[in-house]
């Protein structure tokens, strides 16, 4: 069964920022990242959870005061999005989350360690943002059609250490290549099949090694995937190189700005899509 749904432009760069580290906050979205993720899951320890949620708050608002009180602001910000923690942290998280919907600088959130559809359907229903589905175990591999399917998900991506670390795959090996190449298509065919945007690739993890990463990226983009996660601003070029618009990314990229250009409207909708100054902007640089 093939579900089509209406063409979006996804970021080809998605950089993580751990949100205990606001000093880096305003280093994450002037790197040239198109999108970028502060952490309340993994980078955060149980402790630090109620101070790295209210960093977020107070980023974003700030944001929003900039851009509401300084005309000469750049706006060209990337989008933001939130990665949540599921787990008994979540409810805490999506609080937070509906207090900065009244903020137009979250686009969305990731939702980390995905098994079941019901799980972003859940909050879905909480928030009514686009869901970044992260698979990073066996029963989300296992359950990957039914998540594909859920309410709210825009995109899958996957968690490589982690699924490493639950089936022992030997780092580095010829058959952990062959396990995550595997997974790669499986993953890109089922998006395709259900209408999801082309999947995320995960992280490389040694951001040192350039020429690794520069191979990592290459493989996702020709096996059609839009982007990847980035763990450090050194990446963020290379995953800009290396992923290419499509067509039909193109000609929607297109309408949309010759319709801003002729209409001075920000908030618009065209093939179903509702268009607002983010997605605008990522369309110019995207034609640029």
């Amino acid at each position: 069964m093939s579900c089509a749904r209406p063409i979006r432009i996804m970021p080809r760069s998605w950089l993580f920022v751990p949100a205990t580290r606001p000093e880096r906050f305003d280093k994450a979205i002037h790197s040239g990242a198109e999108a970028v993720i502060i952490d309340l899951e993994d980078a955060v320890d149980v402790a630090e959870k109620n101070t790295a949620r209210q960093n977020i708050a107070q980023f974003m608002s700030q944001i929003d005061n900039d851009i509401s009180h300084n005309e000469n602001k750049d706006h060209n910000l990337p989008s933001l999005w939130v990665r949540l923690n599921n787990d008994h942290q979540l409810k805490d998280d999506i609080n937070l989350c509906n207090a900065l919907i009244k903020s137009t600088r979250l686009t969305g959130v990731v939702l980390p360690k995905v098994t079941a559809a019901a799980q972003i359907e859940g909050v879905f229903e909480l928030l009514k943002l686009p869901i970044i589905a992260q698979i990073e175990s066996a029963q989300g591999i296992g359950n990957l059609d039914d998540i594909a399917q859920s309410e709210g998900v825009l995109t899958i991506s996957y968690g490589r250490l982690d699924i490493c670390n639950e089936l022992n795959l030997k780092a580095g090996s010829k058959a952990e290549q062959d396990f995550f190449n595997h997974l790669r298509q499986k993953i890109r065919i089922t998006s395709q099949r259900y209408g999801l945007s082309a999947p995320i690739e995960s992280v490389y993890a040694d951001f040192k090694d350039t020429e690794g990463m520069q191979a990592s990226t290459a493989y996702a983009a020709d096996l059609g995937y839009s982007g990847i996660l980035c763990i450090h601003p050194s990446q963020v070029a290379i995953a800009n190189k290396h992923f290419k618009a499509n067509a039909g990314q193109l000609d929607f990229a297109t309408k949309v700005v010759e319709h801003y250009q002729r209409t001075g409207d920000s908030i618009f909708a065209i093939e179903g899509v509702m268009v607002d100054l983010p997605v605008i902007l990522q369309c110019q640089r995207l034609l640029q």
